[in-house]
């Protein structure tokens, strides 16, 4: 599980809302710090983010930001021991915070839904932190309840500014969110039609959407090895592998003998394989066909690297598969040997 991470973002977007000082834009209380340490206020959009306000803590922690953007933003509370706290900033709020110095948790929030949920998330990361320090602990279980644990909190807030990149801030694996965030930003834009990161992240989602778990499988329509037109779409109602290889691929055909007994074996609960080959000889393409004892469906451009499908299905290394279920929505990628035996007995002997 990756540790926070700043959210990176076109640099366009750096004029969204950092304009003009106003009043009060966010006060509170720093616990646990020292009476002389400091707090600053940065925008983690600049590559090297310079302090847009700085402030002395004192006996009591208590501080004052005067910066106010223009726009609703994100923004970082810089501490002098090294760590950050994310939070948001929103042109027509003012927002109560209190943070604990030494960790940079967000204690308490207070005039700000945004800045609620904030809290609220890091409630929930710094109880996964402290249970993965434990020894002996199963760090593949906690990993997977941090992730229902963050799908639970976005499904059950109101969309808001805050939500937008958190999964990305966190780490977390897009594939399990990827639904989630799409239903958030649809929401957003129409909240925030003209804020550029919004925009910006929708596009993001619905080009993720095209290759996602839980999506459908995008159409691959290309000749077979007689010349015939074949699609993907035919094979809707069966649990489909779309296989990308190639006869010059050693792995690939090293992973072939495993193809051909998962095809004889799991063919007759509706299991099919789709093959597509990422070829540019068609002799050769052909001669491995009957080599490997393949079966099922062949189909090829002869395009090699350049080919429609592989460009598609982002294909960057070969063997790579796709299971497509039989709603012909994408179920999981890059499976082999084991892992797509054991999925395959999960679809499809329950």
């Amino acid at each position: 599980m990756k540790k926070h991470k700043i959210i990176v973002i076109t640099v366009c977007f750096l004029c969204i809302s950092f304009r003009g000082y106003t009043q009060t834009g966010i006060k509170g209380t720093i616990i646990n710090a020292g009476q002389t340490d400091s707090i600053a206020l940065v925008n983690p959009f600049n590559k090297q983010p310079l302090p847009l306000e700085k402030v002395g803590l004192g006996k009591k922690g208590n501080f004052e930001f005067t910066y106010k953007p223009a726009n609703i933003g994100y923004y970082y509370i810089s501490f002098s021991n090294g760590k950050n706290t994310l939070i948001v900033l929103d042109s027509n709020k003012n927002s109560t915070l209190s943070i604990d110095f030494t960790t940079g948790k967000m204690v308490k929030a207070s005039n700000s839904k945004e800045n609620e949920f904030l809290k609220n998330i890091s409630d929930i990361y710094f109880s996964f932190i402290q249970k993965k320090e434990v020894p002996n602990a199963d760090i593949t279980k906690l990993e997977r309840d941090f992730i229902t644990d963050v799908q639970n909190l976005l499904r059950s807030t109101p969309p808001n500014f805050a939500m937008a990149y958190i999964t990305d801030y966190y780490g977390l694996p897009q594939d399990y969110f990827l639904s989630i965030n799409d239903s958030i930003l649809t929401s957003l834009l129409k909240i925030y039609p003209s804020n550029e990161l919004i925009k910006a992240r929708k596009a993001e989602i619905d080009k993720e959407k095209r290759l996602a778990i839980g999506y459908p499988a995008p159409e691959i329509t290309l000749q077979d090895t007689a010349g015939n037109w074949f699609s993907l779409s035919s094979l809707k109602g069966k649990v489909v592998v779309i296989d990308f290889w190639a006869a010059w691929c050693k792995p690939c055909r090293m992973e072939n003998p495993n193809m051909v007994r998962l095809y004889q074996t799991y063919g007759k609960y509706g299991f099919d394989i789709m093959g597509v080959s990422l070829d540019r000889n068609r002799e050769d393409w052909i001669r491995a066909i009957h080599a490997d004892g393949l079966s099922w469906h062949q189909v090829s451009d002869l395009k090699g690297w350049q080919s429609a499908a592989g460009a598609a299905y982002g294909v960057g290394s070969i063997p790579f598969t796709v299971l497509v279920g039989k709603d012909g929505n994408i179920i999981a990628k890059g499976l082999r040997g084991e892992a797509l035996e054991q999925k395959l007995k999960e679809i499809l002997l329950q």
